[in-house]
């Protein structure tokens, strides 16, 4: 009866969501690839093979998922593999950064009855792993039905998002029950997940997968060689701007930019905008502040360059190896933040804005560290950068406490494979192998 009256509302509003798509790929030239894999056309899995399937919707979460794809390749060898996403820029991530690490990438299906079927049963899945909070209704009961373990990884609730949640308690507690487990990030966030009617015993509070991703990431790091290919000056002092979301936020740092270029002339930045669309804009308004950007996708220039758009997808990780200090985007405007860990695990202090809901409990914890910082605006951006610029002591106590936090809280992959295998061995002794009839 729930999936009836779920698929009926997607019929009934089925104008409006067609309408927003055909204006996504004609307009926005956006989700155009990957049709036959969104109507549930994904490979068939290799006969004789056991499949785990994991879905992380975009960048973030496909970075997310890195480290717990390394841990069942390693514990786990004789299963099959898939990473599906939603977005084309996860998809181009993952296919760039995982390489043999899993077997298969595609698209996730819609979320109609005909596609999520068509595809369970040429995937063939023994588990389903979705990152972070993809409660997709049709997806996760068709598979719990048809015995395949369904788990959440890396669970977490947004302060934006659960107001949405407990309205509609009565619909995604329904979902929720067709999980065999919720792994989730933070006290909090266990307890917002068993307020919108998750099962308590089901949800597991083990960490944060991107403290693993961000301690594997900043290995084997030259930051010398890639400061070199890079086209950075020597012995210039860096920024590196991470996933900037907006024009206002990036109004905010580039004239915070050009007051700090007034202390420190020689002061370089790597700008990383969230959608590598946005990179003309950003090339555009340092133009308009008076500077001369270089396009990371220019190759290396010939001569040395002081402003540089990164325009490439996968290497902002690594880039915060060459910085002083890192800027963190998507959080002076209310837009809940990006990622601070990748900066911190290479031991860099970290200046965000004040919107960090959505990594409110990392921010919390490199707050309490004392290896990051908030700012309001481009005045107190520009204050704070130039008091750490001028601070190498400092810089040098926050690069031990920041690398000590992001080790302290490692671990968060092996629980959630820990659960996971308990699950698949369950089913092993049950004998309840899916069934894809």
């Amino acid at each position: 009866m729930f999936n009836a009256v779920y698929n009926l509302f997607l019929i009934l509003t089925s104008p409006m969501w067609l309408i927003y798509l055909l204006w996504r790929i004609i307009v926005r030239g956006k989700s155009r690839e990957g049709w036959g894999q969104r109507l549930g056309g994904l490979a068939v899995s290799p006969q004789g093979r056991r499949v785990i399937w994991v879905h992380a919707v975009s960048v973030g979460e496909v970075v997310a998922a890195l480290p717990l794809l390394q841990a069942i390749r390693e514990r786990l060898p004789h299963y099959h593999l898939l990473l599906t996403t939603l977005t084309p820029t996860g998809n181009a991530t993952a296919r760039q950064q995982l390489g043999k690490l899993v077997d298969a990438v595609g698209y996730l299906p819609i979320d109609l009855p005909f596609a999520v079927g068509r595809a369970l049963r040429r995937v063939r899945p023994d588990a389903l792993i979705v990152m972070e909070t993809e409660l997709w209704p049709n997806l996760l009961t068709m598979a719990y039905r048809r015995g395949v373990r369904t788990l959440i990884a890396n669970g977490r609730i947004s302060d934006r998002s659960l107001p949405t949640y407990r309205r509609f308690r009565w619909f995604f507690a329904r979902v929720l029950r067709c999980l065999d487990a919720i792994c989730v990030q933070s006290e909090e966030d266990a307890r917002r997940f068993c307020a919108i009617g998750a099962p308590p015993d089901r949800v597991h509070v083990v960490g944060n997968t991107k403290f693993d991703q961000a301690a594997v990431g900043a290995q084997d790091i030259q930051a010398d060689a890639l400061r070199r290919d890079l086209g950075l000056p020597e012995d210039a002092p860096v920024l590196v701007i991470g996933s900037s979301r907006a024009p206002e936020e990036e109004l905010i740092i580039a004239t915070a930019y050009r007051t700090l270029r007034e202390r420190f002339p020689n002061l370089c930045i790597v700008w990383a905008p969230r959608h590598v669309e946005r990179a003309e804009a950003i090339v555009e308004l340092l133009q308009q502040q008076g500077f001369r950007p270089w396009r990371r996708t220019q190759g290396t220039p010939d001569t040395a360059q002081q402003q540089i758009v990164l325009d490439t997808f996968g290497e902002l990780g690594k880039v915060y190896a060459v910085c002083d200090v890192a800027i963190i985007g998507g959080s002076f405007v209310p837009l809940g933040g990006q990622n601070l860990l990748q900066p911190l695990a290479h031991g860099k202090p970290v200046v965000h804005g004040p919107y960090m809901n959505n990594f409110r409990d990392v921010a919390a914890l490199a707050k309490e560290a004392g290896v990051a910082w908030v700012a309001q605006d481009a005045e107190e951006l520009a204050r704070r950068v130039a008091e750490l610029l001028e601070n190498e002591p400092l810089r040098e106590a926050v690069a031990r406490r920041a690398q000590a936090l992001v080790r302290e809280q490692q671990g968060a992959s092996l629980r959630i494979l820990d659960i996971l295998s308990a699950l698949l061995e369950l089913a092993g002794a049950e004998g309840d192998r899916p069934g894809y009839q």
